[in-house]
């Protein structure tokens, strides 16, 4: 077999006419040294083992090509390195692929070596993995057929997880079909892709469950597979019957963590804990164990369970990954436990998940190629935990941005009120050739609504139809409301809900029942709103409390009294307010009146001392913000304790001054605990950023960032 023409050319160039040499290392220009002597095995695989470049490689494809041109399995061994390296580069892979065939085509031998039929494995199985281009990857078969080329039992592992990666029964059949032709329908290898193909096709489960029944032997991996399939659908009886009929041996790491995940997806956190703690000492908790439990608590919004059992995976030693911080810094957004999330910023920049791996100095020096799913998560997180700033910066160091990476900080930008510059983002985006989707415009209107921008959202409804081609849905009109109900627009956020083309739902008539507390007090309004939401969303506390609210504003205690009754009757239970502050990586909890802390003593007297110095500067309570018949002496004492105000007496006791307050709260902060922190802003001089259930507040030297519009 003789190379071409061109292969000729290349290697009389990149060898520059030297004598052929053996491997003896690289020099600083990264160039490969060759001694005499050559062996045609020792040589090529000793040069491989050392080579980590593509100009490396090219220089060993030159030596082949010129010495070892008819060395068939030469040729497959540098297309599995162009394939599986860190150096490695599809396209050249494709180039030297289309050589090997083209070399084949004048050799009628080769067509059934070993080597010829494992090249184009190699590259099945690289468009096969990752779901990179599986479709390529099935065109290849079809060319291996017409070339009277006979697959193997690899070819069909590979090719029939390219299949699955399509999603096609049609397809999937016809690969089926091809195994009993070629007669490996007993591989068990074969078999197991096949099973797995057909796990996955949801509209197949009865064909992976006859495959698994028809194995006459099962494997570690099939017997995984199975498991999985049924963990995934909620099938968790069937899924521990497999699991108990395992044999012993068979169990791994993977077999455990497959029935942690499916009781953890499914909210049985007790079997998943009790699977969890009782894997035996001999299978190791592996990171993908650990990551299972963490990120079933972030998706089940647990995420002070989420950060005790990364707590617990960091004192077992072992290693978190980029799985695990796709997990962890949500849960670390949802608390606001921003020291967290900046140690896992550092470990991310320093330790890993950086193409190629780079280290990072500092928050400010962070590596341009960091993996664009992590640059997200901390995008995000730095935004719900009140650092828009370094947010911005994540986002700016970002080279490749995606399009969530748009949408999270425009989004982020919009929490904390700069809607401003979350349009100017906007505009930023679609110049840079990002096309906005539906989530892109719930964050800029949402950023509307946030700064009184009512004429800008009314324009973005429109540009949505007229520019993009988009259908706004109820979330997008939901925006619209929130704008119009927040600038007093009561009557055409009205007429919006009545005229919008879809229905609208409990969200948008929430939103407008606010409005009518909001604004006037319409009580009238608030009550034909309220008779619908009970219809659509009966057992959610915050529609009656509204209402009752609005009652209280208007002194109607006999309706405050009914609704609150009408509650009890429904068995809706109001959500108790509940704040939280992180102070040295650890994050503390209040609600109103708490006395549950261990510092609760000093706490209070911290209180007691504030509200002296606040009363000193002429403030006086907001009693309307407490809707109880009670006295104004007694409503001043209630508001005096709420859990807030408890986070902000912890935080002046426990961090340095001068120092910004984060604190995360639960529900709306109310307009009393709003002043009072305007005020302790002032008199301590101190930032106080306050993330509430609607927005982000920064608090300085008396003001708010949002300008009392919230």
């Amino acid at each position: 077999m003789q190379p071409t023409a061109a292969a000729i050319t290349y290697a009389n160039s990149a060898c520059n006419h030297s004598p052929l040499l053996v491997n003896t290392g690289c020099d600083d220009g990264g160039r490969i040294h060759f001694s005499t002597n050559p062996t045609t095995h020792t040589l090529v695989s000793s040069s491989l083992q050392r080579c980590t470049s593509m100009k490396q490689l090219k220089q060993i494809q030159a030596l082949v090509i010129r010495v070892f041109a008819s060395e068939q399995h030469l040729y497959s061994k540098l297309l599995a390195f162009c394939t599986t390296s860190l150096a490695s580069s599809l396209q050249y892979a494709g180039v030297m692929f289309e050589h090997i065939v083209a070399m084949s085509m004048e050799d009628v031998a080769a067509l059934s070596a070993p080597s010829f039929v494992y090249a184009w494995n190699t590259m099945i199985r690289v468009y096969a993995n990752g779901n990179m281009d599986p479709a390529r990857g099935v065109l290849l078969y079809v060319r291996m057929l017409e070339r009277s080329i006979a697959p193997n039992n690899f070819t069909f592992t590979f090719f029939v997880k390219a299949s699955a990666s399509l999603g096609s029964l049609l397809l999937g059949r016809a690969v089926h079909g091809h195994v009993f032709k070629f007669g490996l329908e007993r591989d068990v290898y074969v078999q197991t892709a096949l099973l797995h193909m057909y796990a996955t096709l949801a509209e197949e489960w009865e064909s992976a469950f006859h495959v698994f029944e028809k194995m006459p032997r099962r494997t570690a991996a099939s017997w995984n597979t199975m498991i999985a399939a049924y963990a995934r659908r909620g099938c968790l009886h069937e899924a521990q019957r497999l699991f108990d009929e395992m044999p012993h041996g068979c169990k791994d790491e993977q077999s455990w963590t497959v029935m942690v995940d499916g009781y953890a997806r499914a909210g049985d956190f007790e079997g998943a804990t009790a699977l969890f703690e009782g894997m035996p000492v001999r299978v190791m908790k592996t990171t993908a164990t650990w990551n299972a439990m963490i990120s079933a608590y972030t998706r089940a919004s647990m995420p002070h369970d989420a950060l005790s059992v990364f707590r617990q995976m960091q004192m077992a030693g072992v290693k978190p990954d980029k799985i695990t911080m796709l997990a962890i810094l949500p849960a670390c957004a949802d608390l606001g436990a921003l020291e967290l999330g900046e140690w896992l910023h550092v470990y991310i920049d320093r330790r890993m998940m950086t193409t190629p791996p780079v280290a990072a100095s500092s928050l400010s020096n962070c590596p341009a190629r960091r993996d664009v799913a992590l640059s997200n998560a901390l995008m995000d997180m730095y935004s719900k935990c009140g650092s828009i700033e370094k947010a911005m910066k994540v986002f700016e160091n970002t080279a490749v941005k995606s399009l969530v990476s748009w949408n999270t900080i425009i989004t982020g930008l919009a929490l904390h009120g700069r809607g401003e510059e979350a349009l100017a983002m906007f505009r930023e985006m679609r110049t840079s050739g990002v096309t906005p989707d539906d989530i892109t415009f719930v964050g800029v209107l949402c950023a509307c609504g946030h700064t009184g921008l009512v004429e800008e959202a009314r324009m973005l409804l429109e540009m949505m139809r007229r520019d993009h081609g988009l259908v706004p849905k109820v979330e997008h009109y939901g925006c619209v409301v929130d704008a119009l109900c927040r600038a007093g627009l009561l009557q055409e956020a009205k007429c919006l809900v009545e005229t919008m083309p879809v229905r609208a739902n409990a969200v948008i008539l929430g939103t407008l029942l606010n409005g009518c507390r909001v604004h006037n007090n319409n009580v009238g309004l608030g009550e034909r709103v309220l008779e619908r939401l009970v219809e659509l969303d009966p057992q959610n506390p915050g529609y009656y409390v509204l209402l009752s609210n609005m009652y209280a504003t208007a002194s109607r205690w006999r309706d405050v009294h009914r609704v609150r009754n009408f509650m009890k009757v429904r068995g809706v239970e109001k959500k108790p307010g509940c704040s939280s502050i992180e102070v040295g990586s650890m994050v503390h909890e209040f609600v109103a009146g708490d006395r549950t802390h261990p510092d609760t003593d000093e706490i209070h007297r911290k209180l007691e001392q504030v509200a002296e110095e606040l009363h000193a500067a002429g403030y006086m309570a907001d009693t309307s913000a407490v809707h109880l018949d009670l006295e104004d002496e007694e409503k001043a004492d209630a508001l005096g304790h709420h859990s807030e105000k408890l986070a902000v007496a912890f935080g002046l006791l426990n961090t340095n001054p001068g120092t910004p307050i984060r604190i995360v709260k639960n529900i709306r902060v109310c307009s009393d605990c709003h002043v009072v922190m305007k005020l302790i802003s002032k008199l301590y001089d101190r930032d106080i950023i306050l993330r509430d259930r609607n927005r982000f507040h920064l608090f300085q030297q008396g003001d708010c960032s949002c300008k009392d519009y919230w």
